[in-house]
């Protein structure tokens, strides 16, 4: 019998930060900023073969191997092949100096062909995905974003048209990548408001709600589980983030910005996908607790994700700039994107900024309609990202 130990004040601290750690919803993606070493590097490996993408450096290294070791690799193993592609930038420090940096794309390969058996059987996996990965584009992304389906909302067609548009324009977007990004990485971006919820106007809209709040965060669920396995099967890689809106908070008063039935979701779909087994290629994120946006490099193109409930309508751009006065992540953004105003808005800020409001997938408020006169055109946004900028914009609906 194992002996009992007596907890010190060290071990019970420990603990609740392990506790602490198992209870976070989902891994927060890292915040990248314009002149600060923070951008999430790039990493691919499939047992053989692969590449890692540096953070930004002021001096390239003399050797490869840290960062080798920092993605799991072992560097008497793992070998650059090859020159590494790099991506140079003047960033401006302290002073009104401009230092030059630069990211290194290295393209490594084990050294021998040993495998063991687990790294055999998930490379028989990723076969049968039927993605070409020798066609792999890292240097531009195809993004999807979209938001507000309000599952349970009783206007309009129902939950019956927004589930059968959900899916429809899921397969839309499918088709699309194969035509003008097929091999590059997709980047989904769910931006609120997922449910209708039962808080919305001091819980108000209950009687115009057709599914109870459990009802909903479970199709919700399901949809976005079914849009993984539609997208993770034809690219080679899939990033999936989500924001909080505010008809999908868990309370009101709010416990904390994050307690929103669509971070609990993303945390449920990440657990429903390490259970499978065979989804490496996915990874998901979410903000960091008590946090409302999110900023990701999407290949070299900073882009922010917010619902849009934190401005007036609007007031984006006032908004965005004091996020970058404040040295916010999301004031770094080239492309900002929000949801929250069920209609499509693309505006052109600043030398090199871009916000595009995306249109709902709900198809209308019949509460907007008596106040306004107007009626919803649903969709979601799709486009090609990288280097900066976006192009090839459509909605597809």
């Amino acid at each position: 019998m194992r002996a009992r130990s007596v907890s010190t004040d060290a071990d019970s601290a420990g603990a609740s930060v392990e506790l602490a750690d198992r209870l976070a919803a989902t891994p927060a993606a890292t915040e990248p900023r314009r002149t600060r070493p923070e951008h999430a590097s790039g990493y691919e490996w499939n047992g053989t073969e692969g590449f890692i993408q540096t953070g930004p450096l002021a001096e390239r290294p003399r050797t490869w191997d840290a960062f080798i070791l920092d993605s799991g690799l072992d560097p008497d193993e793992v070998e650059v092949v090859g020159d590494p592609q790099v991506r140079g930038w003047d960033a401006p420090i302290a002073g009104g100096d401009v230092v030059r940096m630069h990211y290194y794309r290295l393209t490594v390969r084990r050294r021998t062909l040993k495998r063991d058996l687990d790294e055999l059987v998930k490379a028989a996996k990723r076969v049968r995905r039927s993605v070409n990965t020798e066609q792999a584009n890292t240097d531009k992304a195809f993004l999807v974003a979209l938001g507000d389906l309000q599952l349970g909302k009783a206007d309009g067609d129902g939950v019956e048209g927004t589930v059968a548009r959900f899916l429809d324009t899921t397969a839309q977007a499918v088709a699309r990548y194969k035509r003008v990004a097929k091999g590059a990485p997709i980047y989904l971006l769910h931006l609120g408001d997922c449910i209708e919820g039962m808080v919305s106007q001091g819980g108000a809209n209950t009687w115009r709600t057709t599914l109870t709040t459990t009802e909903q965060v479970r199709l919700y669920r399901r949809l976005l589980i079914e849009q993984v396995k539609a997208f993770s099967a034809v690219t080679p890689r899939l990033v999936v983030a989500g924001v909080p809106g505010n008809h999908d908070e868990a309370h009101r008063p709010l416990h904390t910005y994050g307690d929103s039935w669509a971070i609990d979701s993303i945390a449920a779909v990440r657990d429903a996908l390490d259970l499978a087994g065979t989804y490496e290629h996915v990874t998901m994120h979410a903000p960091e607790r008590d946090e409302l946006t999110l900023t990701l490099d999407v290949c070299g193109t900073i882009v922010g994700l917010a619902h849009g409930h934190q401005w007036r309508a609007g007031q984006h751009t006032n908004w965005w700039a004091k996020q970058a006065h404040g040295r916010q992540p999301i004031g770094d953004a080239d492309l900002l994107l929000s949801g929250h105003l069920h209609h499509l808005r693309i505006e052109a800020t600043g030398s090199d900024k871009t916000f595009v409001q995306v249109p709902a997938l709900e198809s209308g408020s019949q509460w907007w309609k008596h106040r306004a006169g107007e009626w919803g055109q649903p969709g979601i946004v799709t486009a090609v990202v990288g280097g900066g900028t976006w192009s090839s914009l459509e909605v597809l609906s």
